[in-house]
C-alpha cells in the first residue's frame, strides 16, 4: 500500500513540530530557573554547613572558618571554587562544563560567582558577632525574663550610685590624729579614763581605753590589710587560675580583616541583656569556671581586659568591693547604734587630743573601716557561691566593730542572704553597663584563644569567619530542543540564568 503526503502538509508537520519543540524548551527554560534557584540555595547552604565545630561546642557561636589566601586576605577564591565543584557533581557536569551521559535534560553549568559579600563576625565593631548573639538567645531567654533582669540590674546600680564611699576617709582619720599628737608632743597628755565606754560592746570592764587604743584600733589594723593587695584578703592566692593569653594579637588589639557586605544591627536595652546573659551562661568565671578554656576567668576578662586570670579577677574584685562598702556604708549611716558605737570608739581613740574635729574625723574613719571589713566579707561570700544582701540590715550584718579586723585574717565570711545578689548577678551590673564594642571583641579574644587549642585549628582567626554571604550566581546552559527547529539554525544556543543566593546564621 503506498501513501502521498501534499507539499502543504509537509510544511504544515514542520510548522508544528517546531512549535511544539519552542514550547518544550520555554517550558525547559522555566523549569531550569527554578532549578538554578534550587542548587544555589543548596550550594552556599553547603558551604556554612562546614561550621568552625569547636567554636560551636564550646559557646554556641556559628561560623565558617574561609581562611587566607597568600596575601593574608579571607580567601574567597577559594569558596567560588569549592561552589563550583559542589554545583558540577550535584549536574553531574566535569570541570569542563560537559554534562555526563545518562543525566536529565535540566542541565546546567555554574559559570560566574561575582560579587560576593561578606560579613565577617568581627566586622562593624563588633555588631555581626552580637546580633547573631542575640539571635540565639532570643530562643533561649523570654522577653518577659530579661524585663525582670533589665530591672533587676538597673536596680543594682541605683543602689550603688546612691551610696557612697571614701576611701580615703581611713587615711585622713589617721593623719589628723598624727597631726594633732604631733602638736602636743609638748603638752601633757590628759588621763584616759579606764574601762570600755558604754558604747561598745564584745569587751569585759577590766580591758582599759589604753589598751582599746593599742590593739582595737580598726584604722591601724585597715591600712595594714589594705598593703597585702585585695586578692589575698578574699581568696587563696594560690588557688587562683594562672592563665593567661597574648593581648597584643588579640581581635581587639590587632589590625582586622574585613568584610564587603553591610548587615543592619539595632542595639537596645533587651539585645544588650541577651547579650549580657549569653556572657554569664557559655563563658566561664571564678565561681564556674575549669571549663578547659583558655582562660579560666573570661567574663572577669571582658569586664577587666587584663592579659592574665588573675589580675582580671583582682580588679571585678575591687570593683565589687566598692560597691559593697557603700552599700555597707549607706547602711551604717542609718544604724543610729553603730553610729554610737563608732563615735564611743573614736572618743577612746582621741583622747589624747580631746580636739573635737580629730574626734569626728576618727568617728568618720572607722565608719568607713567598719563598713571595709563587712565588704571583705561580703566578698569572700560571693566568691564562695553565697548570696549577699544588696542593702544589709541588722539581721544580716555580720561584723561587730570590737574585733572586727581580726575576722580578716581568718577565713570569716558575711552572712548568706537567699534573697540577695549573687557574685554573677554583680558580673551582669558590671557586664550591662559596658559598651557592646568591647564586650563583643574581648568576648572574641577569649574564644579565638580557646579555638586554637584545638588540633587543626592553631591558626583559626575571628576576622576570617564568615556568618553572611550574598552572592551573584551566573548559569550556562544549551538548548535541548531547539536545535530540532530549523528557523533558529546559525543562532547561538547558549543560554545563561542568573541569581541569587544568599545565607545567614544571624536570621531570626
Amino acid at each position: 500500500m503506498k501513501g502521498s503526503i501534499t507539499v502543504f502538509a509537509t510544511m504544515l508537520l514542520m510548522l508544528v513540530s517546531q512549535f511544539l519543540f519552542t514550547v518544550l524548551e520555554a517550558g525547559r527554560n522555566l523549569e531550569l530557573k527554578n532549578v538554578a534557584k534550587m542548587n544555589s540555595e543548596a550550594v552556599v547552604e553547603s558551604v556554612f554547613a562546614q561550621y568552625c565545630r569547636p567554636l560551636w561546642d564550646e559557646y554556641r557561636i556559628l561560623t565558617y572558618d574561609a581562611g587566607s589566601d597568600s596575601a593574608g586576605n579571607v580567601d574567597v577564591e577559594n569558596i567560588k571554587a569549592y561552589m563550583k565543584n559542589v554545583s558540577a557533581d550535584n549536574f553531574k557536569t566535569g570541570t569542563d562544563g560537559r554534562i555526563s551521559s545518562g543525566t536529565s535534560v535540566l542541565r546546567l553549568s555554574m559559570d560566574e560567582l561575582d560579587p560576593v559579600k561578606y560579613a565577617l563576625i568581627t566586622d562593624d565593631s563588633g555588631d555581626v558577632y552580637a546580633r547573631q548573639v542575640v539571635s540565639y538567645m532570643k530562643n533561649n531567654l523570654s522577653y518577659e525574663a530579661a524585663r525582670k533582669l533589665y530591672s533587676k540590674y538597673s536596680s543594682m546600680k541605683d543602689t550603688a550610685d546612691n551610696s557612697q564611699y571614701d576611701d580615703s576617709s581611713v587615711d585622713n582619720a589617721m593623719d589628723a590624729l598624727k597631726e594633732q599628737e604631733k602638736g602636743d608632743n609638748n603638752t601633757a597628755r590628759p588621763s584616759v579614763a579606764r574601762g570600755t565606754p558604754s558604747g561598745l560592746k564584745n569587751k569585759s570592764s577590766s580591758q582599759n581605753a589604753s589598751n582599746v587604743t593599742e590593739t582595737e584600733n580598726p584604722l591601724v589594723k585597715v591600712q595594714q590589710v589594705k598593703k597585702t593587695g585585695i586578692l589575698s584578703q578574699v581568696v587563696n592566692e594560690a588557688n587562683v587560675s594562672g592563665n593567661s593569653i597574648d593581648t597584643s594579637e588579640c581581635v581587639s588589639n590587632r589590625r582586622l580583616h574585613q568584610g564587603t557586605g553591610s548587615f543592619s544591627y539595632d542595639e537596645d536595652w533587651y539585645s544588650k541583656i541577651l547579650l549580657q546573659q549569653y556572657f554569664l551562661t557559655y563563658l566561664s568565671n571564678y565561681t564556674d569556671s575549669g571549663s578547659g578554656h583558655a582562660m579560666n576567668y573570661e567574663v572577669e576578662y571582658i569586664i577587666g581586659g587584663k592579659s592574665n586570670d588573675k589580675d582580671n579577677l583582682k580588679k571585678v574584685v575591687t570593683e565589687i568591693l566598692l560597691i559593697r562598702a557603700a552599700c555597707n556604708a549607706a547602711y551604717l549611716a542609718t544604724d543610729q547604734s553603730k553610729q554610737a558605737e563608732a563615735a564611743a570608739l573614736a572618743t577612746v581613740i582621741g583622747a589624747v587630743t580631746l580636739n573635737p574635729e580629730v574626734i569626728k574625723a576618727l568617728k568618720i574613719g572607722i565608719l568607713a573601716a567598719w563598713a571595709y571589713c563587712e565588704s571583705v566579707l561580703d566578698v569572700r561570700a560571693l566568691l564562695a557561691g553565697d548570696k549577699v544582701a544588696m542593702m544589709k540590715s541588722d539581721s544580716t550584718w555580720t561584723t561587730e566593730l570590737l574585733g572586727m579586723t581580726t575576722m580578716l585574717t581568718g577565713k570569716a565570711k558575711a552572712k548568706s542572704c537567699s534573697t540577695g545578689v549573687s557574685y554573677k548577678n554583680y558580673l551582669g551590673m558590671l557586664l550591662f553597663f559596658k559598651s557592646e564594642k568591647a564586650m563583643a571583641y574581648r568576648a572574641m579574644d577569649v574564644q579565638e584563644a580557646t579555638v586554637r587549642q584545638t588540633q587543626g585549628y592553631e591558626n583559626f582567626r575571628m576576622d576570617n569567619s564568615i556568618c553572611e554571604m550574598s552572592i551573584d550566581v551566573t548559569y550556562k546552559y544549551h538548548g535541548l530542543f531547539l536545535c530540532f527547529v530549523n528557523l533558529l539554525e546559525g543562532a547561538d544556543n547558549e543560554f545563561s540564568i542568573k541569581n541569587k543566593a544568599r545565607y545567614s546564621y544571624c536570621s531570626e
